[in-house]
C-alpha cells in the first residue's frame, strides 16, 4: 500500500479509508484544475503535492508530503499567471508568447530570494526554508510544516480584536529584528500585513507569504500582490523602487491594526485625502513614543517616512536615534507625480537641513530654476544713446585686447604653432585642482574649508562605518591626488559609527551556515568546540555569547559554541554485567564472570 493512500491530501493527515476527511473537509475525488497542479503528483520524487494553499503574486502555495522525511511540508510553486499557463491535469508549465525574457529574470530572482532565505533559516522569526526544486519547467521551494494562523485570524479571535502595547510588545520586537535582518541580506518582503505575519502556537510571530519585487508593484510585469491598507504608495505604480522604508510602512500597518482593531486606510487614498486617525481611547493607553513613532513609518511620501527598521524600532521603545534621509538615488524627477505634492521631493545626504533635522529642498535645485527664470526674462531695454556708448566702449576693448595678444605672438613665440599648443595646456591646467586627502578629516572641517567649497561641488552622504568615529570622513568618491575639473562632484562619506544589530536566533543551525550569516551582518566570529556527551549533534550551533538578541556594533566580536565530536563507544563499553544483588567478588577474581559471578549468572538464567 503506498504511503499516500490514508492520507488527507488537504491536511496531510491520516484518515485510514476514509472518504471524507473529518478536519478539514477534504474528500477523495477532489480535482484541483488548471492553472494549480493536480493533487497526488509528486515533485522531484519526492514531495507528493495536496491541496492550494494560496495563489497569487509570483505562484502558488501548496501542502505536500514529503516522502523522504514522512511529513508534511509546504511547497511553493513559482508560477506566475501573468506570464505562465498550465492546462487542466496537467503538471507542465508553458510561457506565454513574448514573455520569455520576463519568465526568464522572474524566474531568477525566485531562486535568489528563496536561495538567502535558505541561508537565514536561523532567524527567530522565520519560517525555516528546506530548498529549492527544479521541476516540471519551473522552480519550487520547500518550507517546512507550521500549525500557525494567520495574525488576520489571530486578531478576529480577541475579545476586543485587537492587543495591548504589553501584549504586542514582546511579541513584535523579534518581528523586527528578522525583518531588520533581512533587509541587510538584501531581501525585501513588500507584503507584510495581517495575511503573511503567522502566530504560532505559543503566541510567537512569523514572517511568511514571500514573492519576488516584481510582484510587490502595480506597474511590474507580473500581476500584483497588494495588500490594501499596508502597501506604501510607491508600490501603487509612483515609480519609486521599494526598499527598506517600503516594509517600515507596512510594519506600521500591521501595529495600527493590532492596536486598533482596524485596517489602515488604503496609502493611494490617503495620498488624496488623509483621515486616519488613532481613537482616543486607544490612543490614552499607549506611551506617546509608541504614538509617534507609528505616525514618522505611517508616512505616504517615502522621503517623509522612517527610513529602516532600526529607527522604528528606536522610537517604539523610545531610544534616541539619528533621523536617516531617503535616498536620492531612488528618484527619477522626471516621472515623480503625487497626487497631493505641495513640494519638490527633499534631495538627501546635503548640507542643508532644517531645525529638527528635516531636510531641506535641494538649494542647487532652486538656483538652477532661479537661472532658468532669468534666462526666460525679457532683456531690459536700453535708451539709443546708452547703447551706442556701450558698444563703442566694447569694441575698444576689443581692440586692445587682439592688439595685446597679437604683440605676445609677434615677439614671444614667434608665431609656433608649439607654444600655442603649451599654451592651451596651461590654460587647461588652471582648470584642473587636485583633489585633497579628505579621509580621516571631520565633517565640520571638511564644511567649514572655504577653498574645498570654492573649487568642488560637495556632496554629503552619511553611512554606517566599522573603521571610522561618528563625524569622520571615511570614504571619497575621487581618489586623493587626482586631477579633477573645477566644480566637479565630489562625494564625501561621513561615518555614522557602527550599525547597531541584534544578534539572530543561530542556536540549532549549522556552524559554518551560522557563521556565514553572522559575518554578512558585519561581526566578526570565533568559534570554540564544545564538549560533546552525546547530547549534541556535531557541527550544529549549541549556544551564542552574547546572547541571542544582543544589541551588538558591527565589528564586534560574537563566540559561537559549536559542539564536538560525540564520544566514541568502545567494544567493553558495550558489554553489560549481569550481577546479582548477593553476588561478592574475590580479590583475585574481579575480571569477567570472576569470583561468585557465575553461579549466580546460571542461576538466573535457568532457575
Amino acid at each position: 500500500m503506498s504511503v499516500t493512500e490514508n492520507l488527507c491530501l488537504g491536511c496531510m493527515r491520516d484518515i485510514g479509508g476514509a472518504g471524507t476527511c473529518p478536519h478539514c473537509g477534504w474528500h477523495r475525488g477532489e480535482v484541483q484544475r488548471a492553472p494549480y497542479l493536480p493533487q497526488g503528483v509528486d515533485v522531484g520524487g519526492r514531495y507528493v503535492i495536496g491541496r492550494k494553499v494560496s495563489a497569487g503574486g509570483d505562484g502558488t502555495t501548496y501542502i505536500a508530503y514529503d516522502l523522504d522525511a514522512d511529513r508534511p511540508v509546504y511547497v511553493r510553486e513559482f508560477f506566475a499567471d501573468a506570464i505562465m499557463s498550465r492546462e487542466d491535469f496537467q503538471t507542465d508549465i508553458h510561457v506565454l508568447s513574448g514573455c520569455e525574457t520576463v519568465f526568464g529574470d522572474c524566474r531568477a530572482e525566485f531562486l535568489k530570494l528563496w536561495d538567502k532565505l535558505i541561508k537565514l533559516r536561523g532567524l527567530s522569526s522565520l519560517l525555516p526554508t528546506r530548498e529549492v526544486v527544479s521541476d516540471y519547467g519551473t522552480l519550487y521551494a520547500v518550507l517546512e510544516y507550521h500549525d500557525c494562523m494567520t495574525l488576520d485570524e489571530y486578531l478576529y479571535a480577541l475579545p476586543d480584536r485587537r492587543m495591548s502595547w504589553d501584549m504586542l510588545r514582546p511579541v513584535l520586537l523579534p518581528l523586527l529584528s528578522t525583518v531588520e535582518t533581512l533587509h541587510t541580506a538584501g531581501v525585501i518582503h513588500g507584503g507584510i500585513s495581517p495575511e503573511t505575519v503567522l502566530v504560532a502556537p505559543d503566541g510567537r510571530f512569523y514572517i511568511g507569504g514571500f514573492c519576488i519585487l516584481q510582484a510587490r508593484c502595480a506597474v511590474a510585469d507580473l500581476n500584483a500582490m497588494l495588500y490594501d491598507g499596508y502597501a506604501a504608495l510607491e508600490q501603487y505604480g509612483m515609480r519609486q523602487r521599494p526598499g527598506t522604508w517600503t516594509d517600515v510602512y507596512a510594519l506600521a500597518s500591521v501595529i495600527y491594526r493590532c492596536l486598533t482593531g482596524q485596517d489602515p486606510i488604503a496609502a493611494s487614498q490617503r495620498a488624496i485625502r488623509d483621515d486616519m486617525v488613532i481613537a482616543g481611547d486607544v490612543a490614552e493607553t499607549l506611551p506617546r513614543h509608541v504614538i509617534d513613532a507609528v505616525i514618522d513609518a505611517f508616512q505616504t511620501k517615502p522621503e517623509n517616512r522612517s527610513a529602516d527598521v532600526q529607527e522604528l524600532r528606536a522610537g517604539l521603545l523610545g531610544q534616541p536615534f539619528r533621523k536617516k534621509v531617503y535616498p536620492l538615488s531612488h528618484y527619477n524627477y522626471s516621472e515623480i507625480s503625487y497626487v497631493n505634492q505641495d513640494r519638490k521631493p527633499y534631495v538627501s545626504n546635503t548640507e542643508y537641513f532644517r531645525t529638527g533635522g528635516v531636510p531641506a529642498p535641494d538649494r542647487r535645485g532652486q538656483q538652477a530654476a532661479e537661472a532658468a527664470k532669468r534666462a526666460a526674462a525679457p532683456a531690459p531695454q536700453e535708451s539709443g544713446i546708452d547703447g551706442k556708448k556701450g558698444m563703442i566702449a566694447f569694441l575698444a576693448v576689443l581692440a586692445v585686447i587682439a592688439l595685446g595678444v597679437g604683440i605676445y605672438f609677434i615677439f614671444f613665440s614667434g608665431g609656433s604653432g608649439r607654444n600655442s599648443a603649451v599654451q592651451t595646456t596651461a590654460q587647461q591646467t588652471e582648470a584642473v585642482n587636485r583633489v585633497p586627502d579628505l579621509v580621516g578629516r571631520t565633517e565640520v572641517s571638511v564644511k567649514s574649508d572655504p577653498a574645498l567649497r570654492s573649487q568642488f561641488n560637495l556632496v554629503y552622504v552619511a553611512d554606517y562605518s566599522v573603521a571610522a568615529e561618528q563625524g569622520y570622513v571615511f570614504a571619497q568618491s575621487l581618489a586623493a591626488g587626482t586631477q579633477a575639473s573645477a566644480g566637479a562632484e565630489l562625494i564625501v562619506y561621513v561615518s555614522l559609527g557602527p550599525k547597531i544589530i541584534n544578534i539572530p536566533d543561530v542556536v540549532g543551525i549549522d556552524g559554518s551556515q551560522a557563521k556565514a550569516q553572522l559575518e554578512a551582518l558585519g561581526f566578526v566570529v570565533q568559534i570554540s568546540e564544545k564538549a560533546n556527551d552525546g547530547a549534541g549533534t556535531q557541527g550544529i550551533v549549541a549556544s551564542v555569547t552574547p546572547e541571542i538578541g544582543t544589541a551588538l556594533k558591527q565589528g564586534d566580536t560574537v563566540y559561537l559554541n559549536v559542539w564536538g565530536a560525540p564520544p566514541a563507544t568502545t567494544v567493553a563499553e558495550s558489554v553489560h554485567y549481569y550481577t546479582s544483588p548477593d553476588a561478592t567478588v574475590s580479590e583475585g577474581g574481579a575480571g569477567f564472570l570472576g569470583g561468585n559471578m557465575l553461579p549466580d549468572l546460571l542461576s538466573g538464567l535457568f532457575g
